[in-house]
């Protein structure tokens, strides 16, 4: 077996005696392992707490490579950028100027996505660690909107998440439970909380100035998530989700003001940037342009609402036009995923096409649009987080026939009355036993003033197709 290496000689001054335990690697791996021990750690232990980057991690380091990986690019970026004297922010060079943090990070979300993609071989703790470790490298280099879809995910992963009380032990549909977990579920929580706070205050304590054309996708997608992410902090603030009433001025409309601005720039530096690489994309980048304007679109339509009460559904009928481009975008993303069946996702972390769909199926009542929308979810064979694309069709059909129930040549939107839409939909999937509840409020009869709840359980038989 090859001997630990010692710290480097030129490390050895500003570094402390090697860890307790063994680290085998390169000479180089070493020394990016040794500085995130002795410099990240414990600078990271001063904003997210200690325990966890200074034991737990480098534990979890010796037998997990994505872990190890994670950390050898963290570690191996602070150093250049201690070396620079230019710690933590990076304002002034190229992204990735450091192709060994480069190489090491791609390996390690490599390494994450190849046991994702054969179901229930990796774990939940492994997941969420990684999703810290990406987030602080993204961060790292100033790029919030990529430290923020990290975090996101790794929050959505802890929803999934469920507790079973008969077994006493945590569960996943999806990924496997540790025996003996590196980080206990509640310690992630914390660390996912703090590490949102945190990203947050520092996109909204600068002033991040949006290009006149995108010099490469990842810095489009970085831009619309951390303006988004930022701005729906401020109207957070705004809004009472408690309220059935809505306010309309004066600070609902200065949000809509700031967040209209924001996205007309962030679409007239996108259009230039397709207008130039468009026609040069690779598959894969063609279908991240084709989410970034679902995203881009789903944020429109959440910024234009001016509705005063929460449950005038027919506000939505506007958007039309932009669900109608949703689900033909959609479309087009899952032609490119059949040209290659091996690149067909199994299982994705990011929200890209179900939620969205759904989102459509819920709002859109105009037939033809709503129907092709269920169509897609049918055939996509996705599973993004806890939404698998099938059952998601089932729900979506059963709030179609809720609404259309009784009612005669439906051909657009206004064919569906006011008085026959549901709202507050939500859907909470089971998928250990095999079901999902829907949760909405509607109006008894026609010339009700005040909607019901109404709870729903659906078995799911095996997410199949049937």
């Amino acid at each position: 077996m090859k001997a630990p290496l010692e710290p480097p000689i030129a490390l050895e001054g500003a570094l402390s005696h090697s860890p307790s335990f063994g680290f085998l690697g390169t000479e180089k791996e070493c020394q990016s392992f040794y500085f995130f021990q002795q410099k990240t750690a414990p600078q990271l232990s001063e904003f997210f707490g200690g325990d966890f980057w200074e034991r737990l991690l480098l534990q979890a380091a010796l037998y997990e490579p994505s872990i190890r990986h994670a950390i050898l690019a963290l570690g191996s970026l602070h150093a250049k950028f201690d070396q620079e004297n230019d710690l933590i922010m990076q304002t002034n060079t190229d992204r990735w100027t450091n192709g060994y943090s480069w190489s090491y990070y791609g390996k390690a979300i490599s390494i994450l996505v190849g046991a994702l993609s054969q179901k229930s071989k990796q774990a939940i703790d492994v997941c969420l660690i990684c999703s810290i470790l990406f987030a602080c490298i993204e961060a790292m280099q100033s790029s919030y909107g990529s430290a923020i879809t990290h975090i996101q995910s790794g929050m959505k992963v802890l929803c999934e998440v469920k507790y079973n009380e008969r077994i006493r032990r945590h569960q996943h549909d999806v990924l496997r439970v540790s025996e003996v977990p590196y980080a206990p579920i509640k310690l992630l929580e914390e660390m996912f909380m703090r590490l949102d706070h945190q990203i947050t205050q520092m996109v909204s304590g600068q002033k991040r100035k949006i290009p006149t054309i995108f010099s490469a996708l990842f810095k489009a997608r970085d831009s619309l998530i951390s303006h988004w992410h930022v701005t729906s902090y401020s109207r957070s603030d705004i809004l009472d989700p408690t309220s059935e009433i809505l306010p309309t001025i004066p600070q609902v409309g200065t949000w809509q003001d700031k967040y209209s601005s924001i996205l007309a720039r962030w679409s007239s530096a996108y259009d230039v940037y397709l207008d130039i690489r468009g026609d040069n994309l690779t598959n894969a980048k063609r279908k991240g342009t084709a989410t970034l304007r679902i995203l881009k679109e789903l944020g429109a339509t959440a910024m234009m609402v001016t509705r005063t009460v929460i449950y005038d559904e027919r506000k939505w009928d506007v958007f039309c036009p932009i669900f109608h481009n949703v689900v033909s975008l959609a479309d087009d993303i899952v032609e490119l995923d059949l040209k290659s069946a091996a690149e067909m996702p199994l299982y994705c972390v990011d929200m890209a096409l179900v939620r969205p769909l759904f989102e459509v199926t819920c709002r859109c009542r105009d037939p033809i649009i709503r129907r092709r929308a269920i169509l897609i979810l049918r055939k996509c064979g996705r599973t993004e987080g806890e939404w698998n694309a099938v059952a998601t069709s089932k729900v979506a059909q059963r709030v179609l026939n809720i609404e259309e129930a009784g009612l005669q040549n439906i051909k657009r939107c206004e064919d569906v009355p006011g008085w026959a839409r549901i709202s507050n939909i939500s859907a909470a999937f089971d998928p250990i036993n095999q079901r999902v509840t829907l949760t909405y409020s509607r109006l008894r009869r026609e010339h009700d003033l005040t909607r019901q709840t109404t709870e729903e359980v659906t078995e799911m038989v095996a997410y199949d197709n049937s």
